[in-house]
């Protein structure tokens, strides 16, 4: 088994105990951020609660490095839809009643697939203007908090899908830097 598939197997195991052990932590924190009017996150919901929203982000960084953005991006997409198919995780304004629901969201809940598009685009475009990471950063952060905040997601899956969308460009950085991997195509008829 490679060393990528055991790190994964071992995130979806932390990231399951977590879940399932400390279900009470992520309420207090889902009622606190849920629970709270904060116009900081109302303003910016027309655009960030849409699904369209986490592509673009996803995608935003293609004019600095193609291969590395596109690599990421779908590493990152597919590696969301598939742990949401794992979990089957209910999102929280369907599980509790005392959710207040600012956005409208379907599927399932974990991990965040608009954290993990945010962190994503934040380390690629971090990589090539450092001096402004704190700023991707923080724009990344502002993403994942609004889905709590939303009611969409709970915090351990915007923290799942933030790890997740950091780490896949991570190792699609390094390796498109070092050119272990290459991707050619070949035209014969």
């Amino acid at each position: 088994m490679s060393i990528r598939i055991k790190f994964i197997v071992l995130c979806v195991m932390l990231i399951s105990l977590y879940v399932f052990a400390s279900e009470n932590m992520d309420l207090v924190l889902l009622k606190s951020i849920n629970g709270t009017d904060e116009p900081w996150f109302d303003v910016m919901k027309p655009v960030i609660s849409t699904d369209y929203f986490a592509g673009i982000v996803g995608i935003s960084p293609f004019f600095l490095n193609k291969e590395q953005t596109i690599l990421s991006f779908g590493l990152t997409l597919g590696e969301v839809e598939l742990f949401k198919l794992l979990f089957h995780r209910s999102r929280p304004f369907q599980t509790y009643n005392w959710i207040v629901k600012r956005a409208d969201a379907s599927g399932y809940s974990m991990p965040s697939g608009h954290a993990a598009m945010a962190f994503e685009a934040a380390y690629i475009w971090s990589e090539y203007f450092p001096q402004f990471s704190i700023a991707f950063y923080s724009l990344a952060t502002y993403i994942a908090i609004s889905r709590v905040y939303y009611g969409v997601h709970y915090p351990s899956d915007v923290i799942f899908g933030a790890i997740l969308g950091y780490l896949n460009s991570k190792i699609v950085s390094q390796n498109t830097r070092l050119k272990t991997l290459s991707f050619g195509f070949s035209y014969s008829f």
